[in-house]
């Protein structure tokens, strides 16, 4: 004799199980979603250092209240020094506002160079230090303080670090 159960309580209705495909892998360079990799990849020493330098200069302009105590110890410096050139002005809050939103995007740059140092990030970063030297030197040319240098050679010594070991991952 054969009995059954019946279930106590209403019926539930059967869910729908969604399934994805296991993946596979494709040949050729790995995804940029992937963690780990492809096989060739090289993480320049060069990259990340420079990466790190980024994150000190910048993550002190990442804030309104931070980067208005850097900008005013900037404008000390000027005077106690009695460097060449137009002191900084003083920000208001707009100024200050846009000088955070490029702190903070730098520093986040950084971040992200500092975890992932491809070359491709690193020849990214190094076009923009190239850039980036070019409004410096354009603003001393235009009689801004000599404060800048300090930031300006720092972005030169990187700029070719990272040129000359783009260089030399090239030639591999």
């Amino acid at each position: 004799m054969t009995t059954s159960t019946a279930p106590s309580g209403p019926a539930r209705p059967e869910t729908p199980t969604l399934r994805t495909p296991a993946p596979t892998a494709a040949p050729g360079p790995a995804s940029s979603r992937d963690r780990t990799p492809g096989p060739g990849f090289v993480q320049p020493r060069w990259g990340r250092a420079g990466a790190i330098y980024d994150l000190v200069v910048t993550v002190g302009f990442a804030t309104p209240f931070t980067a208005a105590a850097l900008l005013e110890l900037t404008r000390w410096v000027h005077d106690a020094l009695g460097l060449p050139g137009a002191q900084l002005p003083e920000f208001g809050a707009t100024a200050l506002m846009f000088t955070s939103m490029f702190g903070t995007a730098v520093t986040m740059w950084a971040i992200a160079r500092i975890l992932r140092p491809e070359p491709r990030f690193i020849a990214i970063d190094t076009g923009g230090r190239l850039l980036f030297s070019l409004w410096m030197t354009w603003a001393l040319l235009n009689g801004q303080s000599a404060t800048i240098v300090v930031f300006l050679i720092g972005e030169v010594v990187w700029l070719i670090l990272q040129l000359s070991g783009l260089m030399h991952l090239r030639r591999r």
